[in-house]
């Protein structure tokens, strides 16, 4: 598990193996994700962003259960014009609890492509910067895997 402050390092450093990868392959069109099997999010996502696209990101325990109470709250809310003073309210309390949520530390950074370039894919697939134990080394795939977040965060 990590928490906000090991994830944002995990973030930071998977980003710099990005662009070490990008000055190697510069024709490369691509972008970062975080990924686990049946979801991914932007690599920049917020905590909020991270619970309402790839909840299971987030590790369940009362901090992950509070937060998507309020998060459901704050959504009702949308809906009343009138509730600013309770929206605010609300998004505060989401931001401090954001800061006790923990991250599943098997998340994975992984390369998603803008253009598909199969040369440069399947070259990538052998790249030392990448992680090929976690990236399937066959040509069927376009998967590419920098690796987990865990790693990356250095725990």
């Amino acid at each position: 598990m990590l928490n906000l402050s090991q994830l944002r390092v995990a973030v930071a450093a998977g980003k710099q193996r990005f662009d070490l990868i990008r000055k190697k392959h510069p024709d490369l069109k691509a972008y970062l994700v975080l990924s686990l099997p049946g979801g991914q999010v932007d690599i920049d996502s917020s905590p909020r962003e991270i619970l309402a696209e790839l909840s299971r990101m987030v590790v369940d325990d009362a901090a992950k259960a509070g937060a998507l109470e309020l998060m459901s709250r704050l959504e009702r809310l949308e809906w009343q014009a009138k509730a600013e003073p309770e929206k605010e309210r609300l998004a505060k309390q989401l931001d401090q609890l954001a800061l006790r949520l923990r991250y599943d530390a098997k998340c994975q950074v992984e390369i998603r492509f803008k253009d598909l370039n199969y040369e440069l894919i399947w070259k990538l697939q052998q790249d030392d910067l990448v992680d090929r134990n976690l990236t399937p080394q066959t040509k069927a795939s376009i998967r590419i895997v920098l690796g987990t977040i865990s790693r990356f965060a250095g725990v």
